[in-house]
Parts: C-alpha cells; structure tokens; sequence
C-alpha cells in the first residue's frame, strides 16, 4: 500500500532495488523527495528503503513486474488515491543481454524489449495524469551510450535502449506545453550489478559510479519549470 508522507515532491523511481535506481532513491530522498520504489524483488526494496529512512528520508515499496500492464494499472489505482501529484518519474529498470543476432532468440528478444522499452512506455502512460499536476515535473528514462553508437554483440538490448531514446524524444516533444521536461540520460558502463553479473571481468578503469548518474538526475529535476535538456551522456574518459 503507497502511503501518502505530507506534502512535498514525490517521486516514482523503478529497479529501485539495486545499481542506479538505489542510487537515485538515496540521492532523492537525501534531499527530501518521498520516494516510492518499485522493482521486482520486495527484499531488494525493503533494504534500499531501510537505508532511506536510516538517512532520515521516507520511502515506500511496490514491488511488481513494471512491463506487466495489469501490475502497472494496480500501481495506478493506488497511487491515484493517495497521492495528490508525481513530480518525478525515473524509468531505469532495465535488463542487460550480450548475445550475437545468431544466438539471441525470438523470447529472448521479447523479454528485453520489455524489460528496457514497454516497461518506461507503461510507466509513463499510467502516470502522466498524476505527473500533470505537478508544479515541475520530469520523467527520467535511463537509456545507454549503446541507442548513440552501434557495438557488438547487444543487438537486441541496443535495439530497445534506441527505441527509449526515441520515445524520449518524442514524449519531449508532445509534452512541451505541458511543461513536462523528458530527459534520456544515456551512460556509459556503470558500476552496477547488472554490470558485473553480465560482464564479471569487464575493465574497471571503463565504469564510472552509481552516484554519477543520481547527481545528474538531480540536477535535472530541479531546473526550473520550462528548462530542460536533450539526451545526456555519461561515461568514463577512457570509455570509447
């Protein structure tokens, strides 16, 4: 159940559980946005959660699946009847897939589309009228360097990060009487699990901190109404 904390800013951060999206909780929440985390794992929630209110911030779990529309509708409901507004939308689930067009398979392909591309297009949908009665709103879309430059072998993930990137430019450009800045940030390897589950012997000096990408989500929603930016990326010097 989404409680509602007061008056403030809320925010709506999905895969909240780990890597970026804890990072970018923590960062928000640091400086007094409530928080509502959604991912798939409650355990992974929970802790992130933990360390929010350790720090003095407030947070609420919903764990679901966000590329199923039935658990995004129900995420709807709830906080359509407890919150008065959402003022910050960060999609950054996602999944990794390193596999060449020869071994990547119909389901595969399907899944990571869901994961990277319907899951922020669902979000989004379900929230833009709570995201209206903001007095600032963003939504965040965490693409990749990959959607600015081809590499091999990510066709498929490549392929959705793209797609987000295409979305945000669009949506960018639908909501620009709304005042609804729509920013994709596109990094380069970070240091997440995600990371190191995919490619465990990948070079260090390559990957820049979680803590990156939250200050520049930071910075971002609190540009003044009207300002925004095109799509952002983010990378080690050394990264190509």
């Amino acid at each position: 159940m989404i409680e509602p904390q007061g008056t403030g800013r809320v925010a709506v951060i999905t895969g909240a559980g780990q890597g970026m999206g804890r990072a970018i909780a923590l960062k928000l929440a640091a400086n007094g946005v409530q928080t509502v985390l959604v991912g798939r794992t409650r355990a992974k929630l929970d802790a992130v959660s933990s360390e929010i209110r350790a720090i003095g911030g407030t947070a609420t779990v919903a764990a679901l699946d966000v590329s199923a529309s039935p658990q995004v509708k129900q995420l709807q409901r709830q906080l359509e009847n407890t919150l008065p507004q959402v003022d910050i939308l960060v999609n950054c689930a996602g999944e990794a897939f390193i596999a060449t067009l020869e071994n990547t398979g119909e389901e595969d392909w399907d899944r990571i589309l869901a994961a990277n591309l319907k899951a922020p297009f669902l979000m989004t949908q379900a929230l833009l009228p709570l995201l209206r009665k903001s007095q600032n709103a963003s939504i965040i879309n965490l693409a990749s360097k990959v959607a600015l430059r081809g590499y091999q072998p990510v066709a498929a993930y490549t392929a959705a990060k793209t797609g987000l990137v295409g979305f945000s430019r669009a949506l960018a450009a639908q909501l620009r009487a709304d005042e609804i800045r729509v920013v994709a940030l596109c990094p380069g390897p970070v240091d997440t699990p995600m990371r190191w589950k995919a490619t465990p012997d990948y070079d260090r000096k390559l990957v820049i901190d979680a803590e990156s990408i939250a200050s520049t989500v930071w910075h971002l929603v609190t540009l003044p109404r009207g300002v925004t930016a095109g799509e952002i990326l983010l990378q080690s010097v050394y990264y190509d």
